[in-house]
Formats: C-alpha cells, structure tokens, sequence
C-alpha cells in the first residue's frame, strides 16, 4: 500500500482528535496532487468530510479528476464542493447540493443559474424540481409535527407549522381576511392568490409559502404558510407577498410592504398625519460638506409656529432619506399634544446597493476608520452648527438627542459615546452591534439611551438586549422597550414618539 493510502486509511477510521494530524500529513503528500480515478475520489471524499473549509478546493479538484475518469459519484461530490466554495466566498451555488437550515426550515441556499437539469445529470445529481420537492417534503414533515405539538422549538420565538389546510379552507379565509393573515392563539396563517413560480412572505418571516393543490392533486393559484409566533396576540409587522423566479430568488430584490398585521393585544397605532397634510414642514437642503468633501442633502422638520429665534429640542437622525414615515409621526404627536415642538435633522446616508454598503462604512466604527471619522465630523460639528445658525435648533445638551435604527442605532450608540458632552438622549432601535468590552462608557455624564427591539429579528434583538444589559450593569440611565415585531419600520416609527416624550414631556406635563 502507497503512503497516501496508508494515511487514508488510517483517516477514515480516525477519531475526531486525531483526524487533524492524518489531514496535515495527508496534505504534506507530494503524490497527492497526482491521484487520479478511484483514489482520487476516496482522497477527496476524506479531505470534505475530515479536512476544514479550506481544503475543499482541493477536494473538489480531487474529486472532477475522477468524475473524468468516470468514477461512480465523483461528480455529486464535485458539485458539492463547487457550490460550498462559491458560498463560502460569497456567490450563490450552481448545483443546489448545499441545503442551510433556518429557524427550523430547510432551505436550499440561493442559486446563480446556470446550471441546468442535463449538467445536474451529467454529474449524477436528480433535477432541480426533484431537489426541491425532496426539500420541501422533509419540511412538510417536520411542520406537521410541530403543529401536533404544542409550544415552539427551544430558543425560538417562532417557526413553520402545517396543518394540511385544503384549497376550500384557504379560500374561505382569503374571503374573511382579503389582506391575507388571519389567526387562531399563537398560529398564523398568511396566504394570497398568485400565478408566480414561488412566494414569500417579506420582510419579517421569509419562509417560502407552499402552494395549495385542489382535491385532484392539481396546484390551484393559491399559495399559504403557517407560523407559530410566541405572543401573537402583542404582534405588529408589515408583510407583503413577494413573487419568486425559478432560482427561488425575489423578481427584482425586496418587494413592497403594503400590509399589515396588528394583534388584539398589541400597541394602540399611533396617529399619522399624511405628508400632504402636515402641520409642521418638512423641507430638503443641499448641504457642502468639508469633513466629506462632498454635498450631502439633508432633510428638516420645523413644527407648527416654528419661530427662527425660539430655540427648541432638536434630534439629529441618520437616514433623512427615509425620514417621511417617523415624521408623520412626530406632526401627529405634536399636533394631538403628545409631544412638545421640536426639530428634526436628518442628513441622507451614503448608498447602500449591490455595489457595497457606504452607508454601513460612515455609520459604524471599526470598517473604515478615516471615513467613519469624516462623517464624525460631518454629523456632530458641521450639521449641528447650520441647525443652530439656520433654524435656531438648541445649543443646550439636554435637549439634543441623536436617533438611528439598525446601523444608524449602532451609530447613534457610538456617537453618544464619543460626544456625550453633546447630547443628552440617545435613541436606539434594533442596533446589529453589540457593546464592547474595549468601548469606554462611564455612565458619569452619559446620554439616556432609549432602546427598542423587536422579539422576531434575532440578531438585532439579541444585541439590543445585550445593550440593555451592559447598560443596566453600568448603572447607566436607560429604557429598553421589547416588541414582538421583526426588524420592521413598524416599530420604529411607533416607538420614536414614545421616546420623545420620556425624553422631554409634553406641552400638559413637567419635563
């Protein structure tokens, strides 16, 4: 027997801690480079199983040399490793052997295309169709046993159920609920009418739904999916039913939100004013930076009455380019005497599209340290200056206050931080980036921070939560509202009033 051979056999009966050291004396094998045929295959079925991510290029080479010489199974194990490789580097696979697991869900990761049924047979792997059903048939499963017992997964807030609903019951709750979401305790059902090639329901669950045949067998066009949420009843969320191509991809990325679920226990809405019909003014300005040696617009609102020389409460928010929903908000608030007058000043964020996320770079520390420090100085001297100059915006610590959700929470976190010495409230929603250990945070002279977060989008709860924690512990004034929403504008816009009046009252209460 060769040496490579003695040490694949020696690696195939290995135990998870001597595996290692058989992989790197493996790898260290001149010959290997030149195994062709059936020892091909088996050295590179060792290295996927055994070997870490960064050997499977080798055992992918490994494996299409034996897929040329025809060797039985060489080319599943080929595409596989292909596909992992291109996910792992960020692209989407081309076979659609890697399948991930989401929230209980199986799910194929996303594919490019260009293979079709003959290539997936050419490598010995079934048609996509048969991949897929085989996906969903194992799913099917696994949420009919979960509507059959009661509760939800360990560590999740929610998950797919089924409960086999015919074509008849779907049209029956479509003719109740046409916005397409009805409920019974905790379980959901959204459903529409549809002729696409696949649905999901975005932004919050982005399960794929399942068509609903008729008694025949036949698929009709309606199209459902079911969730077990924990706490519906206190549920607020936008949803829309975004059409899939056969990729399994959305047709033209994220679709709109046009509807929206709201439990009998949730948050009264609070009132909107429409942007034809504000009180107050929202205007636009171009603005010439020269901490980013660019022009930035930058939207304000002025209240009611608003007086140049009357100096009053100013929040200073990223993301003016979509501020319309929080202001109509805010004028409503203002208008009913929820809230007491005030200014908003919202730059717009830098691009965030298919070609990177400079919005991310000028917002959080960490990934572009020079140009996160020139939008620094952009946000905190120049605007605040103008505001000052220009609208007569208040110069007094206690009444500034900077907001941002998602990334723009993390900003706003990270700019109180650095200039408490500027602002009195922080207001933070549904922030990606948890507290540091490195971060300094004496809670002599910090912000208030304002926290929100929703229970149904993971990630940005969890580091929210973990904010309020750190907080807590540094005996550092704070609020944390929890919401059962997901990383929705919903929340945002409801919460941003609330914050508001805890931070400076109403015209018929004491600060």
């Amino acid at each position: 027997m060769s040496a490579i051979g003695d040490l694949l056999t020696q690696l195939e009966s290995a135990d998870p801690d001597s595996a290692p050291f058989f992989v790197r004396q493996l790898l260290q094998q001149e010959g290997l480079v030149d195994l062709r045929g059936a020892e091909a295959l088996r050295a590179a079925r060792a290295l996927s199983i055994f070997a870490g991510p960064q050997q499977l290029p080798i055992a992918g080479e490994l494996a299409g040399r034996a897929h040329t010489a025809d060797v039985p199974g060489a080319g599943s194990l080929f595409a596989e490793c292909a596909d992992k490789v291109a996910l792992m580097s960020g692209r989407p696979q081309r076979f659609g052997t890697v399948v991930l697991e989401h929230q209980g869900d199986l799910v194929m990761a996303p594919l490019d295309g260009v293979a079709d049924d003959e290539m997936r047979q050419s490598f010995g792997l079934p048609s996509i169709d048969v991949m897929r059903r085989n996906v969903t048939g194992q799913n099917r499963l696994r949420a009919r046993e979960r509507y059959e017992t009661e509760g939800l997964p360990v560590g999740q807030r929610f998950c797919r159920i089924w409960s086999e609903p015919s074509a008849e019951e779907v049209r029956r709750g479509l003719e109740e609920f046409p916005n397409g979401a009805w409920s019974d305790g905790n379980d959901l059902t959204l459903a529409c009418r549809s002729d696409a090639a696949g649905i999901i329901p975005g932004p919050v669950f982005e399960l794929p739904m399942w068509n609903v045949e008729d008694v025949s067998g036949a698929q009709t066009d309606l199209w459902c999916v079911q969730i077990r949420v924990d706490r519906l009843d206190e549920a607020v969320f936008g949803y829309g039913f975004w059409s899939l191509d056969n990729n399994g991809m959305p047709i033209g990325g994220r679709g709109p939100v046009d509807n929206r679920y709201r439990g009998k226990l949730a948050p009264k809405e609070m009132p909107s004013h429409e942007d034809d019909g504000l009180e107050g003014v929202l205007s636009t300005h171009e603005f010439t930076s020269t901490a980013l040696r660019e022009n930035r617009r930058i939207k304000v609102y002025l209240p009611p009455d608003h007086q140049l020389h009357s100096q009053l409460p100013v929040v200073y928010s990223t993301d003016g380019n979509m501020i319309e929903p929080y202001i109509r908000r805010i004028d409503a608030a203002i208008s009913s005497g929820f809230i007491q007058p005030l200014l908003i000043v919202a730059p717009h964020a830098a691009p965030m599209d298919h070609t990177g996320n400079e919005r991310a770079l000028e917002y959080l520390p960490g990934f572009d340290d020079q140009r996160f420090d020139r939008h620094q100085r952009f946000f905190v001297d120049e605007i605040s200056q103008w505001a000052e100059n220009e609208f007569s915006a208040s110069t007094d610590r206690e009444f500034r206050a900077i907001f941002g959700c998602s990334d723009g929470a993390g900003h706003a976190l990270a700019t109180g931080s650095m200039h408490r010495n500027r602002y009195g409230h922080c207001i933070a929603y549904s922030t990606g980036m948890p507290p540091s250990e490195q971060m300094r945070w004496d809670p002599e002279g910090a912000p208030f921070v304002h926290l929100c977060a929703g229970t149904l989008e993971q990630g940005f709860h969890q580091a929210t939560e973990a904010w309020a924690a750190w907080l807590h512990f540094h005996s550092s004034p704070h609020h944390f509202t929890e919401r059962v929403c997901g990383h929705d504008l919903i929340q945002w816009i409801e919460e941003f009033p609330q914050a508001i009046a805890r931070a400076w009252g109403s015209p018929n209460t004491e600060n």
